[in-house]
C-alpha cells in the first residue's frame, strides 16, 4: 500500500540573531505558525491541430472576476503548469502569433488540488496575410488629417481593392492584404490628391506607409450664401457686398453680386477669414 504523503503541520520559523559570549546561558523561544497550505496546481499540455506540441504559447489565467492573475509560456513539449494557487473559480486562455485565441475555460480548484487542463489551438491562415498601416498628414504641419479617404490599387491594373478613411489620429489600417504589389493613395475635399505610394505586400509583414496631403488653395475655399429680405419679403436685384477683415481688423470690400429673382445671393470661393455681409437696394 501507497504511504500518504507526509504534509506539514507548522510552517518552519525562526528567531532572530543573536550573540551568545563566553558561559553565558541565552533563552531563545520560538512561536510555531500552522502551516500554509502548499497551494494547488492547474497543469497541460498545448497542442495543434495535427496534435504536435506546441512552445512557447503562452497561457493566461484570471481570477473569478475576470482579472488577470498570471501567464506563463509553455516548453519545448508543449507543457505549462501554474502552481501554488489558492482555491477558487479561475479561467484560462491560450494563444500563440498566427493562432486563433481559445474561448476561456473555467476551473474551479479545491484546496491542494490538482488539476490537468490541455489546449488544442487552430491555426488562423489569415494572420500570416499582410497588413498595411499608416497615418495621413497635412504637408506643412504635420498635422494627421482625419476622414481622408485611403485606396488600395492593384499597382498593374489600378483596380481598386479596399477603401478607408482615416481614423481622429490620421490612421489607417488594410489587414488580410494577400502578396503582391499595390498602390496607396490618399485624397480628401480641399486637398490635392496624394502620389500613388508603391507597395510590395508580403505573407506575414506589416508595412507602414505614411502619406502627406497638401492643402489645394483654389478647392480648399468655402461658400457664403443667404436670402435678402425686407418684412420677411425677399427682395430681388437688391446689392450685396462681402467685407474682409484687413490685417488692421477694418472691413474691407472684396466681392459684390445682386440677389436673384428669389432674392437669394451667394459667394464662391472664399478664403477663410473674418467676414461680413452687406445688402441694400436703391429706388
Amino acid at each position: 500500500m501507497d504511504e500518504e504523503i507526509k504534509k506539514d503541520m507548522y510552517d518552519l520559523n525562526y528567531s532572530k540573531n543573536f550573540d551568545i559570549k563566553d558561559i553565558e546561558e541565552k533563552t531563545v523561544d520560538i512561536d510555531l505558525e500552522d502551516a500554509r497550505m502548499g497551494g494547488s496546481t492547474i497543469s497541460g499540455v498545448v497542442l495543434d491541430a495535427e496534435r504536435n506540441p506546441v512552445e512557447n504559447a503562452t497561457i493566461k489565467i484570471f481570477d473569478a472576476n475576470g482579472e488577470p492573475y498570471l501567464h506563463t509560456q509553455t516548453n519545448e513539449r508543449g507543457e505549462y503548469t501554474f502552481s501554488g494557487l489558492k482555491s477558487g473559480q479561475y479561467s484560462l486562455t491560450c494563444v500563440k502569433k498566427d493562432y486563433v485565441i481559445t474561448s476561456p475555460q473555467s476551473i474551479f480548484l479545491l484546496d491542494d488540488e490538482i488539476k490537468v487542463n490541455n489546449f488544442i489551438i487552430q491555426k488562423d491562415e489569415s494572420l500570416n496575410l499582410c497588413s498595411i498601416a499608416g497615418i495621413v498628414y497635412k504637408m506643412d504641419t504635420k498635422e494627421p488629417i482625419q476622414d481622408a479617404t485611403v485606396s488600395l490599387l492593384n499597382a498593374t491594373t489600378n483596380e481598386v481593392i479596399a477603401n478607408t478613411l482615416t481614423a481622429k489620429d490620421g490612421e489607417y489600417l488594410f489587414y488580410d492584404v494577400t502578396a503582391g504589389d499595390y498602390k496607396v493613395v490618399a485624397t480628401k475635399n480641399g486637398y490635392n490628391k496624394s502620389s500613388d505610394v508603391l507597395v510590395t505586400a508580403k505573407d506575414n509583414s506589416l508595412v507602414n506607409i505614411d502619406i502627406s496631403l497638401e492643402i489645394n488653395l483654389i478647392a480648399n475655399t468655402g461658400t457664403i450664401s443667404g436670402y435678402v429680405k425686407h418684412n420677411e419679403v425677399v427682395v430681388q436685384n437688391a446689392f450685396v457686398g462681402l467685407y474682409k477683415a484687413n490685417e488692421e481688423g477694418k472691413k474691407v470690400l472684396i466681392a459684390i453680386t445682386k440677389t436673384n429673382e428669389k432674392g437669394y445671393y451667394m459667394f464662391g470661393s472664399v478664403e477663410s477669414g473674418n467676414y461680413k455681409v452687406k445688402a441694400k437696394l436703391n429706388k
